[in-house]
C-alpha cells in the first residue's frame, strides 16, 4: 500500500482534492489513535454510553464503515446491490485499527482510478441510498467519508483527555 499522493495524480482536480483530504483526515486520526495506550483503547470512562463503551468500539466503527464507504460506491458505479458484505478486518488494538483504516483508503483509491475523469457532475448523477435511508450522490458520500473519520478523531481526542485529567 502506498499512501502517496503520486498514487492519484492523473484522477480529475475534484478527485484529487477529496483524495488529499481523505488521507489528511485519515493521518490525522492515525496519529490519534497511535497515542492511546492498548488499556486506554479498551477502557470505560465517563464518555461511555450504549453506542460506544470504550474507543476500540469506535474504532472498529469508524474502520468499518470506511470499507463500507467503497462498497456503497463501487455499487452505485456497478448499478448493482450486492448488500452488506462481510469484512474480515482486525480492529483489536489501535495499530489493527490503523492498519485496516488505511486498507480502506487504498480500496478507495483503488476504485476511483476506474473513474478518474469524472467531474463534480458527473459524480452528482451517481446516486443511491445507504442503509439508512439517506439519499446520497457519489460527491456527497465521498465528503461524508471524510467528515466521519474527522468527527470520530475528535470524539478519541475527548476520551484520550479523560486518560490524562
Amino acid at each position: 500500500m502506498g499512501y502517496s499522493r503520486e498514487r492519484w495524480a492523473g484522477y480529475s482536480g475534484t478527485l484529487q482534492a477529496i483524495l488529499d483530504e481523505y488521507k489528511r483526515a485519515i493521518g490525522e486520526l492515525a496519529e490519534v489513535l497511535s497515542s492511546v495506550t492498548q488499556e486506554q483503547y479498551e477502557a470505560t470512562n465517563t464518555l461511555s454510553d450504549d453506542t460506544f463503551s470504550n474507543m476500540r468500539v469506535i474504532g472498529e466503527h469508524v474502520t468499518h464503515c470506511t470499507h463500507i464507504y467503497v462498497d456503497y460506491i463501487e455499487d452505485a458505479l456497478d448499478r448493482a446491490d450486492r448488500g452488506r458484505r462481510p469484512h474480515d478486518h482486525v480492529y483489536d488494538t489501535p495499530a489493527a485499527a490503523i492498519r485496516s483504516t488505511w486498507q480502506g483508503f487504498d480500496r478507495m483509491v483503488e476504485l476511483l482510478g476506474r473513474v478518474r475523469n469524472y467531474t463534480d457532475d458527473d459524480m452528482e448523477r451517481i446516486e443511491f441510498i445507504a442503509r439508512w435511508g439517506e439519499r446520497y450522490n457519489m460527491a456527497q458520500m465521498l465528503e461524508h467519508a471524510i467528515v466521519h473519520i474527522l468527527r470520530h478523531r475528535r470524539q478519541i481526542e475527548r476520551w484520550r483527555r479523560t486518560f490524562t485529567m
